[in-house]
């Protein structure tokens, strides 16, 4: 539960409003050259293995329970939907 939510703290720090601004609008900056272009940030392509990508979608790693909210077991997942699903949770 740490990790995730240390990872998710992370992003929420570098996708602060003024990150997003300037994604969208761009900020005009004075280039080495002299001339003021507008430049758009990015972030790049993040790359995960399977652990990393648990992490990223907030699902239990090679847990019985993959949700880390409800504890529905994997075993029950036939039963998601059912009225019984909800009395579980």
């Amino acid at each position: 539960h740490c990790r995730r939510e240390l990872f998710h703290s992370c992003w929420d720090i570098l996708l602060d409003p003024e990150f997003l601004h300037a994604y969208r609008h761009g900020i005009v900056l004075q280039c080495p050259d002299g001339i003021y272009r507008r430049i758009f940030p990015r972030i790049f392509t993040y790359s995960a293995d399977y652990p990393e990508k648990a992490l990223i979608a907030t699902i239990k790693d090679m847990g019985s329970c993959p949700c880390p909210r409800c504890l529905m077991s994997k075993a029950s997942f036939d039963l998601l939907g059912l009225f019984s699903d909800m009395q579980d949770r």
